[in-house]
């Protein structure tokens, strides 16, 4: 009986364990998916220009327009509309996410939905379905892309990623949610968990702390 091996690249082929891959490509792609949702959650720190790394590779030159007060390159990371005609083109990540979501959604005979689509519930939709998406023969192709928009995301963001401040400690039915916490991004006292939403205010912030040094 022939060993059924992993579909993504290795040097020496290893075991699909899960499906169509193998153990590691399947917990390093379940948390690329969960990466690309807190990604896109911070991106609204590097909307303005001037946030983004400066590699030295930049050419600057003198303008006759006047500069655009967002950056277009993260802006086009979200927009549904943008397509990736050239390499150097942006990586369209909402609309990549949107295709595999519709996908997933179409074969596996679930609704349709009626409104724009929302990054996280599609991403709470694969992350859902993983088990069933790793034994398609089109993982791989998935996977290429999903590690096209995770790497397109750290490079909008670069060096200057905020740093969490702790786990967040809200707990549901369903367990613990230990998202990051995030200062507030104007300075204010106050924190916001990227997974959950919960948002301490100056007020709350010491029975935070009392929680999180428990």
């Amino acid at each position: 009986m022939t060993e059924n091996l992993c579909i993504m690249g290795h040097a020496k082929p290893k075991k699909a364990q899960h499906g169509f891959i193998c153990a590691n490509h399947y917990e390093k792609l379940g948390s690329a998916l969960e990466d690309i949702l807190e990604l896109c959650s911070l991106l609204f720190y590097f909307y303005e220009p001037g946030t983004a790394t400066d590699d030295g590779r930049q050419v600057h030159g003198t303008r006759i327009d006047p500069p655009s007060p967002v950056r277009l390159d993260v802006v086009a990371l979200m927009d549904p509309r943008t397509k990736q005609l050239h390499p150097s083109d942006p990586v369209p990540v909402l609309a990549i996410i949107e295709s595999w979501a519709k996908l997933v959604r179409e074969e596996r005979d679930l609704e349709m939905p009626t409104t724009a689509s929302i990054l996280s519930e599609e991403i709470h939709l694969l992350s859902h379905h993983w088990a069933w998406i790793v034994e398609q023969p089109w993982v791989d192709d998935f996977a290429n892309e999903i590690r096209d928009c995770q790497s397109a995301l750290k490079s909008a963001i670069g060096e200057h990623s905020p740093r969490p401040v702790g786990k967040c400690p809200i707990t549901t039915d369903e367990g613990t949610c230990q998202g990051n916490l995030y200062q507030d991004r104007y300075g204010r006292l106050g924190v916001t968990c990227r997974k959950c939403g919960e948002v301490w205010g100056e007020t709350e912030l010491r029975r935070l702390g009392l929680v999180l040094g428990a």
